[in-house]
């Protein structure tokens, strides 16, 4: 009987197993056909008609669905459950590219779909088409939207900025929607992930992006330090210095060891100057020995301004420039006041510079550098010759000529002396103005010139101390440069040449730096070049001025921060809330 009953058991226990198993398939089916479950009735033909019908005169949609013979994107024989809850699911984490999710229609989307999902409409099939065919309208739109704006920006610049914006940059075209249609009839999760920007510096701005959130909703506290206007140096002790190493501390410049976690020190030390340097670097501010109003303004910045700024230069990241790089290639970064000079074979220059007061913006743009030109003569604008050289030369008879500057009135110059300067009218000022070459001539030794809408060019300055201020906005609207015979070599430098900085320099009347290149001189064999040197079509190079307020440095891994100095952040931001 033993043998008998297990003979029994164990054919039951297969059966058991294998209805067991039949089941668990069948439970597995009917979730993955909720939608057949709930619609049984639903006609996936009909549907097709039916979005054929509504959406043949959509100038926006028909395009895509002309191309894809009017099939739907989630509904086949059933609905996409996952793959739609996986898109909405995206589009709710557009906040990580400083945008809103509802922007992408995510919330009714959601919504449409939840009701589908749950058989909101088991008994109205006029209802079950109506929503299908809204979802696909919601969710084709946002797709495109969402697609485009990735690749290309969601807003335009030159829109935004006008004339002070003359950066080309790249559209969406045929081709690129021809190949979004196919691919959203493919996979159209795919597609939201696939246009998202791949770029370091993006990936960086959305890493910084997480991070702030993350501060604010563990409720980071960001004490306010309110020491007013005063200044702090090494050695000081009081609360405020306290309260600047808590500020740190937050925001992780400043690590305070075991011993003073719980006790700050309340001294301006060494490694706490150095917390706050590192701060100021961050932000595109000088480094000092003292910390006074200005870096104390920027420390008590809440988390909004940093959200803000990454938000908009994600933005700028997102436009894309027509105009591609050389081998050699010059970048100014307007809000910084610096300028990055890189070529694939060596480190990159870096130099401050000083650019264009808010009243003179400096213009954004891309182009060549075409010729150099050394010992420049400046001929001066007739807005600053009214504005500026008339007005002073009233007040002072010797201004003009302490200068080295010369007027002309119909290409003949007229000597200074025969002119009633008291009696000039500024505005009405008809003379032409220039400045010899020299070394007080404004434009300093050694230009930069290159195509633009603008008249703009990088130029040497005689008013070096201009590069020691924090803000750096104090030109007419031209670039100065800090180091010019760096960039100068940079340029225009044979790769034989070893003594070619001493020849430059030795161009514009100033003493050459090596000793060799001393020797020369004084025996006569450096040869002076010429005033204009053409770049050569062999030896092209880039320009850019732009503007970002969150950027990185090339080869260096970090993030920093710049002040809106024009204002330009606010106004992406208001246009994206618009999108």
């Amino acid at each position: 009987m033993k043998h008998l009953s297990k003979a029994i058991i164990l054919p039951v226990a297969l059966l058991l197993l294998l209805v067991t198993s039949c089941k668990d398939k069948n439970a597995i089916a009917v979730a993955e056909s909720r939608f057949a479950h709930n619609y049984p009735e639903f006609d996936s033909q009909f549907f097709h008609n039916y979005i054929k019908e509504h959406l043949t005169n959509d100038s926006i949609l028909s395009p895509l669905y002309e191309v894809n013979e009017y099939t739907a994107i989630w509904t086949k024989d059933t609905l996409n459950t996952d793959a739609l809850y996986e898109f909405i699911k995206i589009l709710e984490a557009a906040d990580e590219h400083g945008l809103k999710a509802d922007q992408f229609s995510a919330s009714e989307i959601k919504a449409i779909a939840t009701a589908l999902d749950s058989g909101a409409y088991k008994n109205n099939t006029d209802s079950l088409y109506t929503q299908l065919l809204a979802l696909e309208k919601l969710s084709a739109r946002s797709i495109l939207k969402y697609a485009a704006g990735m690749s290309y920006g969601f807003t335009d610049p030159k829109i935004l900025f006008g004339k002070d914006y003359d950066i080309v940059v790249s559209k969406p075209d045929s081709i690129f929607y021809n190949t979004l249609y196919q691919e959203i009839s493919q996979n159209p999760v795919e597609v939201l992930s696939k246009y998202q920007p791949s770029a370091a510096i993006y990936a960086k701005l959305q890493d910084a992006y997480r991070e702030i959130k993350r501060l604010e909703e563990d409720s980071v506290h960001l004490g306010k330090i309110t020491s007013g206007d005063a200044t702090y140096k090494l050695g000081d002790s009081n609360k405020h210095i306290t309260e600047i190493a808590e500020r740190l501390m937050a925001t992780g410049e400043y690590k305070a060891d075991s011993a003073t976690a719980d006790s700050l020190h309340r001294e301006l030390n060494e490694e706490l100057l150095a917390a706050i340097n590192a701060f100021r670097k961050k932000n595109s501010y000088l480094e000092d020995k003292e910390v006074g109003k200005p870096t104390i303004d920027a420390l008590n910045r809440p988390f909004k301004y940093y959200k803000n700024k990454l938000a908009a230069n994600m933005e700028r990241y997102r436009w894309k420039r027509a105009k591609a790089k050389h081998n050699k290639h010059i970048e100014v970064n307007v809000a910084s006041f610096m300028l990055e000079a890189t070529r694939a074979d060596s480190l990159p220059l870096t130099m401050r510079v000083c650019v264009g007061k808010p009243e003179n913006k400096t213009p954004l743009l891309g182009s060549d550098i075409n010729y150099i030109n050394l010992n420049p003569t400046w001929n001066i604008p007739k807005s600053i010759a009214q504005n500026e050289v008339a007005v002073l030369q009233k007040r002072d008879q010797n201004y003009m000529k302490k200068r080295n500057m010369r007027i002309f009135k119909g290409g003949k110059e007229v000597h200074l002396d025969s002119v009633d300067w008291k009696s000039i009218n500024p505005t009405k000022f008809s003379y032409i103005i220039r400045q010899d070459p020299g070394y007080g001539n404004s434009l300093g030794l050694i230009k930069f010139m290159f195509n633009n809408n603008h008249s703009v060019y990088l130029h040497d300055t005689p008013s070096k101390s201009a590069f020691n201020r924090k803000v750096r906005a104090v030109s007419h609207g031209c670039v100065r440069v800090q180091k010019p015979f760096d960039l100068g070599v940079f340029c225009i430098a044979p790769a034989s040449s070893k003594h070619f900085r001493d020849q430059l320099l030795f161009s514009v009347k100033r003493e050459p730096e090596t000793k060799e290149g001393k020797k020369m001189a004084r025996e006569g064999r450096l040869k002076k070049l010429p005033d204009i040197i053409n770049i050569s079509a062999d030896d092209k190079i880039s320009l850019f001025i732009d503007y970002y307020t969150a950027f990185m440095y090339t080869g260096d891994k970090e993030l920093y921060y710049a002040d809106d100095i024009y204002g330009y952040d606010s106004i992406i931001l208001k246009a994206l809330s618009a999108i």
